[in-house]
């Protein structure tokens, strides 16, 4: 499959992505004096700005090349659900699938920005589970549209949405129906089986497999990912290493694939266009090694940006067709 190829199939592709949603707060500003009140320094505010984040962030890197997004979650009844649901809306992105729960709050994440720097982050959030019967809701209403889609992808970031009987329920009724990709968090990693892809990033995969971060090498993360992928009826198991690549694990083989990064700014949001580049690829069955590299590149896009931004298309088309390592998918 050609490049191009790969591009135009990605067109009008179906995907559903559920998990939990967040409202991205930013406020940009500039530090030049301290606080009298405490040996802190003072932001001063120069422009605010609120931008969707978690799952939704997936459902826009998916609508930015060129699928058609499905957004499965939950908000709360108040004023950032409201800025959530615009943000949707001016996005092109249906909000027919986010269930309103006034028993819960809007998660947001408010981040403070100095020329380009991440200098604070301020989380409001609920993380109890949610009720079961708006997972009871959820789940009939993904079941019923998956019958007409062609992917599913679970966005696991741990706010409540997702848990042990929500993730069972899902994957029975849906195992070998439709392409399953997971990126998990650490509270949920057992609970993901029989599914195509699993994406953790390098501290959820020591913590799901029970290894130490500090001793451990690539080689033997590889393996340990082979029998847990085995065990686990798991095609492929994903794990990102931020500046050190990707290593992807079948059956068969396990692989290291490296990249050059350079002009890293912010590595928010950097997972969501992985998985769902990622997931594209699993879907039309492209190689391995196109796979990893496209990741590799689609996550180093974004990350020469600052705050949570969605891979663009063409910038991700025209550096990969002057990439000497993405050839033939």
């Amino acid at each position: 499959m050609s490049l191009d190829k790969f591009f135009n199939k990605i067109n009008g592709l179906k995907v559903i992505i559920v998990g939990d949603v967040m409202l991205d707060s930013y406020s940009f500003g500039k530090i030049e004096r301290n606080s009298p009140e405490a040996p802190v320094p003072i932001v001063d505010v120069i422009k605010k700005e609120s931008r969707i984040g978690g799952a939704a962030n997936v459902a826009l890197n998916i609508k930015s090349l060129g699928g058609i997004p499905y957004l499965f979650s939950c908000i709360g009844d108040d004023h950032y659900g409201k800025i959530f649901l615009d943000l949707l809306e001016k996005k092109n992105i249906s909000t027919d699938y986010i269930i309103i729960d006034p028993k819960r709050k809007t998660t947001v994440k408010e981040r403070i920005i100095v020329k380009k720097n991440h200098v604070l982050r301020v989380d409001d959030e609920n993380t109890n589970n949610l009720s079961k019967i708006f997972q009871e809701k959820l789940i009939e209403k993904v079941i019923k549209l998956s019958k007409k889609c062609d992917l599913l992808i679970i966005q696991d970031y741990e706010k409540g949405l997702l848990n042990k009987n929500f993730i069972n329920d899902i994957i029975k009724n849906l195992k070998n129906k439709i392409t399953i990709a997971v990126d998990p968090k650490f509270k949920n990693f057992k609970f993901y089986n029989n599914i195509d892809l699993f994406k953790p990033n390098l501290i959820e995969s020591c913590k799901g497999f029970n290894l130490n971060i500090k001793t451990i090498s690539t080689k033997k993360i590889g393996l340990v990912a082979q029998k847990y992928l085995i065990k686990n009826k798991i095609k492929f198991i994903m794990i990102t290493l931020s500046e050190n690549g990707i290593l992807i694990v079948d059956k068969k083989s396990i692989s290291h694939f490296k990249i050059k990064s350079k002009n890293i700014v912010d590595v928010s949001g950097a997972g969501d266009t992985v998985i769902a580049i990622a997931s594209l690829c699993i879907y039309l069955s492209t190689s391995i090694p196109f796979l990893c590299n496209i990741s590799n590149l689609a996550g180093k896009i974004v990350c020469q940006s600052s705050g949570v931004v969605p891979i663009s298309k063409s910038k991700l088309y025209n550096e990969a067709k002057e990439n000497e390592l993405i050839k033939e998918a």
